[in-house]
């Protein structure tokens, strides 16, 4: 069952602390055991009318995400998708609970539980879940490599393609050298990867995009201990860094940055440095919520950039404060600014950092609330003209430089022109 959009699993018990967490997914970075089970400790009321109701299995919006829960004796599973799920997976996660409950839970001290770090837990039950699913987001260009660990409860790891993991070949490289059939491949390197025998190099697609962290700033800085440190483990990367920081803006793709930069440094060496920078935190890409925000920040742009060619000066401008006035969240008003008689959208990605999923999601409709109120606000004597020219721009450009799941709920936007447009 490889084909899936799962990106993490967890189990909880009856009171909602987290017993145990597992991504599927080396990718996702923005998933939090706590604050996911905050949100769910936060809606078990909901949860137990629905339970008493007979229903065992239930989902409920996080962000861009689903969560999938199940229901059990003494454990609740929660599967986090980014978007639906498949109706064939309801069986497998009453299975996977049972297996839990009965087998991995069973003679389990609360000390005992108590002890255990959720990440790394229960390896063989981990085994039992990637058996069932396999990760399913591991790519063949990635580079695997070999991870030391300390943790007793890590079990043999004894593998046939084990020899071929040197940090240097991709899996596309070690499935021709090893033999084995790739499907085969990609879930022994699951496998591993899940009881964390092994992490990952190059993880990054060209369309991530990548917005620079908090973590920058002090490595920018001439006299930062931060900087110091950087120059002693990587002086190529901090002679780089100055000139590759203002590419990091959360709006460029991998593929961008690489082009931008294509005769000024060798293209190896720029992947080294990103592939770094991701690993010390210092960039990372936009989640799937992130992007969402950028889509709607960026269609208000064009609209805006629109209405300057189809209006006037003072009629753009009277429809766009008229619509600032009702009431955006601070996130968003302030990002819209004024400067030398223009108007223009502010991509400040570090005011979204630290923020929940769902906080995001409701960001994202503010945007999108802020683009219909603003394209209503417009004289109607100009709007036909104003709604063809922005729908073509949108073609031109959002519609080939997002994916069809950053894309989901958007069409909406193009049913309010039409209705405005009668």
């Amino acid at each position: 069952m490889a084909d899936h959009n799962i990106q993490a699993i967890m189990l909880m018990d009856k009171g909602g602390i987290p017993l145990f967490f597992m991504k599927l997914d080396p990718k996702v970075l923005d998933i939090d055991p706590m604050l996911v089970s905050g949100f769910f400790t936060a809606i078990q009321s909901f949860s137990k009318e629905v339970i008493e109701k007979g229903a065992s299995q239930f989902q409920v919006d996080y962000g861009a995400r689903l969560f999938n829960i199940t229901s059990g004796k003494k454990a609740d599973l929660l599967i986090i998708s980014l978007g639906k799920l498949q109706e064939r997976f309801g069986p497998v996660m009453t299975s996977m609970l049972k297996e839990f409950e009965s087998k991995w839970l069973k003679g389990k001290s609360v000390e005992k539980i108590d002890s255990m770090d959720i990440h790394t837990c229960f390896p063989k039950f981990r085994e039992s879940i990637i058996h069932r699913l396999t990760s399913g987001r591991i790519s063949i260009s990635w580079i695997p490599f070999l991870v030391s660990s300390d943790d007793e409860q890590l079990p043999d790891l004894t593998s046939p393609i084990l020899s071929h993991i040197d940090g240097v070949r991709t899996l596309e490289l070690i499935q021709e050298q090893s033999g084995f059939p790739r499907e085969e491949v990609i879930e022994e390197i699951s496998r591993l990867w899940v009881i964390g025998a092994v992490a990952f190099r190059r993880i990054l697609d060209t369309r991530d995009i990548i917005a620079s962290t908090s973590r920058l700033n002090p490595l920018l800085q001439s006299s930062s201990a931060e900087r110091e440190e950087l120059k002693r483990n990587h002086p190529d990367i901090a002679v780089l860094l100055p000139r590759l920081s203002g590419m990091f803006d959360g709006r460029r793709t991998v593929e961008e940055i690489m082009n931008a930069l294509e005769g000024q440094l060798e293209r190896e060496a720029l992947v080294d440095a990103i592939e770094t920078l991701l690993d010390m935190q210092v960039i990372e890409p936009l989640s799937p919520e992130r992007r969402r925000i950028l889509l709607a920040k960026e269609a208000m742009d064009i609209a805006i950039r629109v209405a300057e060619k189809v209006y006037s000066s003072g009629e753009m401008t009277n429809a766009l404060q008229s619509s600032l006035t009702m009431g955006s969240a601070p996130e968003v008003v302030g990002e819209i600014r004024l400067v030398d008689n223009k108007w223009s959208v502010e991509y400040d990605s570090r005011l979204l950092e630290g923020l929940d999923p769902r906080r995001l999601m409701d960001l994202y409709a503010d945007w999108m609330k802020l683009l219909a109120q603003f394209s209503v606000a417009l004289e109607r004597k100009k709007l036909k003209k104003f709604v063809e020219t922005l729908t073509q721009a949108y073609e031109a450009y959002l519609l080939n430089r997002y994916t069809a799941q950053d894309l989901r709920g958007f069409e909406e936007f193009s049913f309010w022109l039409e209705l405005i447009n009668k």
